[in-house]
């Protein structure tokens, strides 16, 4: 994992997960907001739960998902999520949110994590880019998406 930017309190880190997708998600002691960009089309839905679940579990509480079949990323958080209560009801302070950003680019899907993921509830400080698989253009896209909205360290 790498940091990004920074500007005052606010931080954006890039990691990449590659097969066999065996690297622990950060834990930042504090929520934190997940832009998982999924670029591996070919990923076992039961690695996709187990990525979910440990971003739940690291307190993970907004996710923005964006890329191949991204849908699938924001649902399968939010079965992660249920799943921390035995009942299937977790309490709503621990919730997380999740947003699907099918047809938006790159730029747009930062910029919406930065304007709009704060609430009443949270005032994050860490952002992670969270990239499933591999894809050179798109990483590069991404950095210098966040690159242009923060100051670089």
């Amino acid at each position: 994992m790498r940091l990004i930017a920074q500007q005052g309190d606010r931080r954006f880190w890039f990691l990449r997960l590659k097969p066999p997708y065996d690297t622990a998600i950060p834990d930042f002691g504090t929520p934190f907001v997940a832009i998982v960009l999924a670029c591996d089309p070919t990923i076992a839905p039961d690695i996709q739960a187990a990525i979910s679940a440990e971003l739940v579990a690291k307190d993970c509480r907004y996710v923005l998902a964006w890329g191949v079949d991204s849908s699938s990323w924001d649902n399968s958080v939010d079965w992660a999520f249920i799943a921390t209560d035995p009942e299937f009801n977790p309490p709503n302070d621990r919730m997380v949110m999740t947003t699907c950003h099918d047809d938006e680019t790159i730029d747009d899907v930062i910029c919406f994590a930065l304007r709009s993921t704060n609430s009443g509830l949270h005032k994050f400080h860490d952002y992670l880019a969270l990239m499933i698989g591999n894809s050179s253009e798109i990483e590069s896209d991404v950095l210098s998406a966040i690159r242009s909205k923060l100051i670089t360290p």
